[in-house]
Formats: structure tokens, C-alpha cells, sequence
């Protein structure tokens, strides 16, 4: 991924040097030819202004000298011609013969009183050469012509010198471009080297495995947050797992040993006759047994239940006072028949989110508990109200309460307070706090204000929708 980032901002930057540098060179180029044909046209009018009273009056001498003046100072080359195009001056060959240049397209033009300019490449010299000829004109006349030429030698270095310096500026900004994409590249990949890692520590059972949040992009750093998340849950689900099945382990171990040790007792007491006193004593031990069983099938529905309440479930919205007043519905006659009255105090009509199914679990293991420890001629106080942006549902009784310790250990699972009946699975909390927080919400314990007993306060979100 490096690589392919590094060769992308290399790429992006030899398009962009490519589309600018190409036809800046390009016109470097064109202008420094275009430039020297210029100087070459002035000083070539200048000079046939100089030398047109003497080539009127063939004064080979005098056009020789100003022509060689000129051509020692530009290292140019001056051929002047007479109007039949037989040349005057030759600084190139200054005691040569007249030569004739009348049939050279440039003198062919400048003797028609038309300038001629051009590149071209001589192929006597061996070399390219830029000149330019305008005619001697006097009265209108014609009377010679002057053909200054350079070679372009000069030209083509200085263009060349161009073309070295926008290959070197390209490599600096290539340079550039690759170490820019190599500090991003790591800056994008460093933190999925590390979320890579971590999910190889997830996969391998290592649960610490963590991303860095603080590094990357933020697309990369929000991913890195989400996988820390789900790390964290799968940390939290495998470690309650672990801790329910070392639990149930426990707890099962003993109804299960007590009726093992039962039915051992009836095996040997069947291979003897029996009286009417062992015949009870049988009858004892198979209540007992059937006992245990009711307690062991008490325990396994309460650990399907807080199963239940640790798996992921969707959030629904629900109407808290129709269910909480169809909960109470349903345990009022258990509470009747036990001497114990439900009062119900719905103030609030307000929909909550809560786990699909939940808010009736949690009502009636609270209901439950609180029948099961409330005094006969007693009531339990059930209320819905807002609070603080919250739904908070109440069950208040009159038992013997939980002290501020005990209160603290409530939600453990299979913890029972000191004294309870027997039966009970220890369970009842466990899975209404376990519900109240997959639902986004929390459980409270309290004391009542104005009595003993204990109040257990539900807290949910109010649905927005």
C-alpha cells in the first residue's frame, strides 16, 4: 500500500510537471529564436543605413571596414551585394573573390526590396544558422542588399541550459512528490498496521488487543475507535461468559450433589424390607429429592433468563405505565394471597427504548422479589414517573431492606441476602440490571424515606420517536 500511494503522488506530480514544463520549454525554445532573429533584423537595417551612400558610390573599402567593425564585436557574419547580387563584402572571406549570391532565396528576395529572415542549415558550414537580409534601398531604389548570419550554437545551449534546469526542478519536485507520498502513506497505513495487528491479537485469543485512535485519518481513527469498542464488548460478553459458566458450575454442583447423595440413600434402603418408619423416612427422602429438582429447574430457568438478558437484542419503544400496570395485573392476586397489597402510581405517559421483551422480565423479577420479602398486611409501592430526562419505575416494600454493603452486592449473580427463604435462584437482580443496561438504562437500590423496606429504581431512556 506504500508503494501504490508513493507511486500515485509521483504519477499525479510527473502529469502535472508534464502539461507545465513541456510547453514552457516548448516556448523558451521558440522565443530564443524568435529573439535572435529580432537582434538580427535591427542590426541589419542599422547596418544597411550605414552603408548605403557607400555601396551607391562602390565603396568596397568603406562598406568592408563598417561591415568588419560589426562582425568583430558579434562574431555574425555580413555579406553585402551590389543590386546584380555580386557581393561587396564578405566577412567570412575578406580577400576572396566577388562572389555571386543572386540565386540565394534570402538576396533573391532583399534585391525585390522584400526582407527576408529565416533559420536554416548550411551545408557548407556543417552548422544551423539564423539570418535575416534586407535590400540597400536609395531614392526608392534598390542598390544592394545586406545578409547578416549566426549560428544558433548559442541558441541551442541556452536552450538546452533551459530544458536541464525544468529536468532538474521536475526531479527536486518528484523528489518531493515520492517523500510527501511516503509521509502520508505512513501516516495512512502506520494506524492499519496497528489495527491489523490488533485483530491478529483478537483472533488469536488475546483479548487486550487494542488500535491507536489518535493517529491517521480521521476515517481510519473513527474505525480504530469502533474496533476498540467491539474489542471491549467481546472482552466484556467472553468474560461474563466465563464468569456464568463458573457460577452455574457452582451452584448447580450442590442441588445436584444433594440429590445424588438422596437417591443413594433410597438404592440402599430398597434392598431391604422396609417398616412403616423407614417408609416414611423414604417418603422424606423422595420430597426432598423432588425438592431439589423444583430448586434445580428454578436455577436452570433463572440462568436461561439472565442468558437471555446478556444476549444482543434490538431496542423497541414501549408504552411504560400500559406495561407496568399489566405487569402489576398479573402479580396482584400472588400479592393478595399473600396479604400483601400493590399499589400503583402511574404519573408519567411517556414511551421508553428498552430490549425487546425486557421491561417485563425486569417488573416481574422485581414484583416477585418484593412479594417474596414483604410482611403480610403491607404494601408494595409501584410508581412511573420522569425524571431528569429519564423514565424511572419504582418498587418500593416494607421488608426487612438490604443494608448500604448488601445493596452493593445485590446485583451479583446468585447472591441472596442473609436469611432469605430457600428457593430463590439469586438471579433476580442480576438480570434486571443486566436488561436495564443493554437497554441504555440503569438500576438503582435505596432505602425508603419513611419506612423500612427497599426501593428499586429502574432508570430507561425516553424514546424519541
Amino acid at each position: 500500500m506504500t508503494r501504490r500511494l508513493i507511486l500515485s503522488y509521483v504519477l499525479l506530480a510527473a502529469f502535472v510537471l508534464l502539461v507545465l514544463e513541456l510547453p514552457l520549454g516548448l516556448t523558451f525554445a521558440g522565443r530564443a529564436k524568435d529573439n535572435l532573429l529580432a537582434d538580427v533584423e535591427r542590426d541589419s537595417r542599422v547596418l544597411a543605413g550605414l552603408v548605403e551612400e557607400r555601396v551607391e558610390k562602390q565603396d568596397a573599402p568603406a562598406v568592408a571596414a563598417i561591415s568588419q567593425r560589426y562582425a568583430d564585436e558579434t562574431t555574425g557574419r555580413v555579406v553585402v551585394t551590389d543590386p546584380r547580387g555580386v557581393s561587396l563584402v564578405d566577412t567570412a572571406r575578406p580577400n576572396s573573390e566577388p562572389r555571386d549570391f543572386s540565386t540565394r532565396p534570402e538576396f533573391v528576395s532583399a534585391l525585390g526590396g522584400t526582407q527576408a529572415s529565416g533559420i536554416r542549415r548550411s551545408s557548407t558550414l556543417d552548422e544551423e544558422l539564423a539570418f535575416v537580409a534586407v535590400p540597400i534601398s536609395s531614392d526608392g531604389r534598390v542598390t544592394g542588399a545586406v545578409r547578416i548570419s549566426f549560428p544558433t550554437e548559442e541558441v541551442r545551449e541556452e536552450v538546452l541550459k533551459n530544458w536541464l534546469r525544468l529536468g532538474l526542478l521536475s526531479a527536486l519536485v518528484l523528489a518531493a512528490a515520492a517523500s510527501l507520498g511516503w509521509l502520508v502513506a505512513r501516516w495512512a497505513v502506520k494506524p492499519v498496521a496497528a489495527l491489523e495487528q490488533g485483530a491478529g491479537l483478537l483472533a488469536a485469543g488475546d483479548l487486550s488487543g487494542r488500535a491507536e485512535v489518535d493517529r491517521g485519518p480521521p476515517e481510519l481513527q473513527h474505525l480504530a475507535a469502533t474496533f476498540n469498542q467491539m474489542a471491549a464488548h467481546l472482552e466484556i460478553l467472553l468474560g461474563s461468559q466465563q464468569a456464568f459458566v463458573a457460577d452455574a458450575s457452582h451452584q448447580l454442583r450442590t442441588p445436584l450433589t444433594a440429590m445424588r447423595l438422596r437417591i443413594e440413600s433410597l438404592e440402599d434402603a430398597l434392598e431391604v424390607p422396609v417398616g412403616e418408619k423407614d417408609r416414611a423416612r423414604l417418603r422424606a427422602d423422595a420430597d426432598a429429592i423432588s425438592s431439589e429438582v423444583e430448586r434445580l429447574t428454578h436455577l436452570v430457568d433463572g440462568l436461561l433468563a439472565l442468558a437471555r438478558s446478556e444476549s444482543t437484542l434490538g431496542l423497541e419503544s414501549v408504552d411504560v405505565a400500559a406495561v407496568t400496570t399489566q405487569a402489576v395485573d398479573r402479580w396482584l392476586p400472588l400479592a393478595e394471597e399473600s396479604g400483601v397489597q400493590i399499589v400503583l402510581d402511574c404519573t408519567s405517559a411517556a414511551k421508553a427504548r428498552v430490549v425487546r421483551g425486557g421491561l417485563e422480565q425486569m417488573l416481574d423479577n422485581l414484583l416477585d422479589n418484593a412479594i417474596g420479602v414483604a410482611p403480610a398486611d403491607t404494601s408494595i409501592y409501584v410508581s412511573v414517573a420522569n425524571a431528569s430526562g429519564q423514565i424511572e419505575i419504582s418498587v418500593q416494600d416494607e421488608g426487612p431492606g438490604l443494608t448500604v454493603q448488601e445493596q452493593s452486592r445485590a446485583t451479583s449473580r446468585f447472591w441472596r441476602a442473609p436469611g432469605a427463604e430457600p428457593g430463590g435462584s439469586g438471579l433476580g437482580l442480576s438480570i434486571v440490571a443486566e436488561l436495564a443496561a443493554a437497554s441504555g438504562g440503569s438500576l438503582k437500590l435505596s432505602d425508603p424515606t419513611d419506612h423500612q423496606g427497599l426501593v428499586v429504581t429502574i432508570g430507561l431512556l425516553v424514546a424519541t420517536s
